[in-house]
This record gives C-alpha cells, sequence and structure tokens, in this order.
C-alpha cells in the first residue's frame, strides 16, 4: 500500500492506494509533497482513499456533469459504469474505486473522477470557490482567462505556455478564501485541446494524450519538458474575458466583472452568509486586478504577444 501527501487544486492531498494503482496517482498528482509539508499554511486535508476492483466496467460514456443532488446529498457518487467516486464533503473525503479495466483510462479516473470530484468538494464547502478560467504568467505576472464556452481559454493558455509562459491551468481555477496571499490554484499538469493543435506541435510528439468522448478535444499530459514552468497557482494582475466579437481590449467594470462569473462562483452555495462572503473575497481580489475584455483574433502569436504587452504594462 502506498501513502503520500500531494498537491491538487491548493488542497493537501493525504493519498493512499494500492500498489497497482501507484502510476494512476503519479499521473495525477506528479511528485508528492515532502513529508508534513502543505501548499500554503492553513491549506486544509483532503483525504483519498484508492481501491481496486475487477468489476467489468460498462461501455464507455459520459457521467452527467455533476450528478444528482450533488449540491446537497451527504455522499456524493460518481458512477462511470464500471469505476466510482464517492464523495463526502463534510469530511473532506473521496473514496475512488476503480476497475482494473480502467486503470490505462485518464478520462475515467482523471476528467470524470478525480478532477470531478475536487470541483465537487470546491464548491459545496463555506470556504472555496471556483472560476472557470485558467491562468497564465508572463515575466513574472499573471492573468486569470476566462471565456464563454467554444471562445478558445483553452487553445489561449495552451499556446502562453508553448510560447514560454508559465501555466496554472485551463478550465478551473479554485481560491481558497483563508489563503492570505490572494492566490487562485490550477490544475496545471494536463490540458483539453483540439487535436489538430496537439499534432501540429512537434514538442507534444509522444504526449500522453486521450480523447474525450462526445468531444471534439483530447486530454493531454504535458511532457516532463515543460515541468518547469506549470505552476499550481497564480496571484493574477489581471482578468481577461476572451471574446471573438472584436479585437480590442476593453475596461470591464468590477460589477460586471461579478455577474459574469457569478453562476461559477455561486454554485453550490445555499447559504447567503456563504455566497456573501464568497462574493466579497472575488470582490476584493477583482479591485486589485485590471479587468479587461480581450478581443482574439486569428493569429495565436499575436494573441500572445497582446497578452505579453498587456502584463509587462
Amino acid at each position: 500500500m502506498h501513502h503520500a501527501p500531494y498537491e491538487f487544486y491548493g488542497y493537501r492531498v493525504a493519498c493512499t492506494a494500492p500498489e497497482d494503482a501507484r502510476a494512476v496517482v503519479t499521473r495525477l498528482f506528479g511528485a508528492p509533497l515532502a513529508a508534513d509539508t502543505a501548499p500554503w499554511p492553513g491549506a486544509p486535508t483532503v483525504a483519498l482513499t484508492v481501491e481496486v476492483t475487477e468489476t467489468a466496467p460498462a461501455p464507455t460514456a459520459a457521467p452527467p456533469y455533476f450528478p444528482p443532488h450533488w449540491d446537497t446529498d451527504d455522499r456524493v457518487v460518481i458512477d462511470t459504469g464500471g469505476s466510482t467516486a464517492t464523495i463526502e464533503p463534510a469530511r473532506r473525503a473521496i473514496h475512488l474505486t476503480l476497475s482494473r479495466a480502467d486503470l490505462d483510462d485518464p478520462i475515467v479516473w482523471g476528467r470524470w473522477l478525480v478532477e470531478k470530484a475536487f470541483l465537487v468538494l470546491t464548491l459545496r464547502s463555506d470556504h472555496h470557490y471556483g472560476l472557470h478560467a485558467g491562468a497564465l504568467s508572463v515575466g513574472g505576472r499573471s492573468a486569470l482567462v476566462t471565456a464563454d464556452s467554444g471562445v478558445g481559454k483553452s487553445t489561449f493558455t495552451a499556446w502562453g505556455l508553448l510560447s514560454g509562459a508559465h501555466f496554472a491551468g485551463e478550465d478551473a481555477m479554485m481560491r481558497h478564501v483563508d489563503d492570505p496571499e490572494g492566490r487562485f490554484w490550477g490544475y496545471p499538469r494536463v490540458a483539453y485541446l483540439d487535436p489538430e493543435l496537439v499534432r501540429s506541435r512537434p514538442e507534444l510528439t509522444g504526449a500522453r494524450t486521450a480523447p474525450v468522448p462526445a468531444r471534439d478535444k483530447h486530454r493531454l499530459e504535458w511532457p516532463a519538458a515543460f515541468e518547469g514552468r506549470l505552476r499550481p497557482a497564480v496571484r493574477p494582475q489581471a482578468l481577461l474575458v476572451l471574446t471573438r466579437e472584436h479585437r480590442q481590449t476593453r475596461p470591464v467594470s468590477v460589477t460586471d466583472a461579478l455577474e459574469l462569473c457569478r453562476s461559477d462562483f455561486a454554485a453550490g452555495k445555499h447559504d447567503p452568509a456563504v455566497l456573501a462572503r464568497v462574493e466579497d473575497d472575488l470582490t476584493r481580489q477583482l479591485h486589485g486586478m485590471a479587468v479587461l475584455e480581450f478581443g482574439l483574433g486569428p493569429d495565436l502569436d499575436d494573441n500572445h504577444a497582446r497578452l505579453t504587452a498587456l502584463l509587462d504594462a
């Protein structure tokens, strides 16, 4: 049995897993934390236990984006047909049951189970919230990047990493209200990208990828050559709202930005006092940033050059 602490979305993860799941754990988390350390002082610990069963998986099909009653039940179960994640938000506990046949399927244990389980924990918490955003850093200055689905957020952030930026994630960024540094925490080890983009970049040859069923994206695990530019968190100086409606950079008021993000930070928050607390926290964070609508053009290099110039200003 393998026991080690890891970091995921800014949580300290106390992981217990059998040896035959150790490769899955390494691909999910990377190197373990040093003993008795945490990602940040006061970081909460999530207990993750993994077991491997001989259950035969059902034909692969995407589970619902959120399982029924995910925001109210004491135990939330994500079921892929052969493997499951059982989440107990009050205990900050996740039990992952993996079919042996799913050990080589990162869509099952990555996208559908572990990544979603940590999202549920964050959205259910009174002291955490999430944003549908990625994050990049250039020259020591960072930007959160958000957009409606399909605008190109994943491509924009991945292209930044491929162009030399530091990368903290491309789809979800988590805020721990008790983290005094004002950081947003991501999952930088993977990206969900157009397979044509992946095939077009020689530095991604041989990277581990897996197609996402019913989606035009592949789950890509960044090769080891990128390890030095993968960052678990950023303290952003800007929030960029990507659009294809124009190719300009326009200021956005904090009030408008809050409304754009409301469905993200309010998810799972049924207590008005909790919702007010997370909204106040995000308001404070946004007041310390440049909040901008960023119009994308067809030239990816030009978009990245504009980002660099904006963060250098």
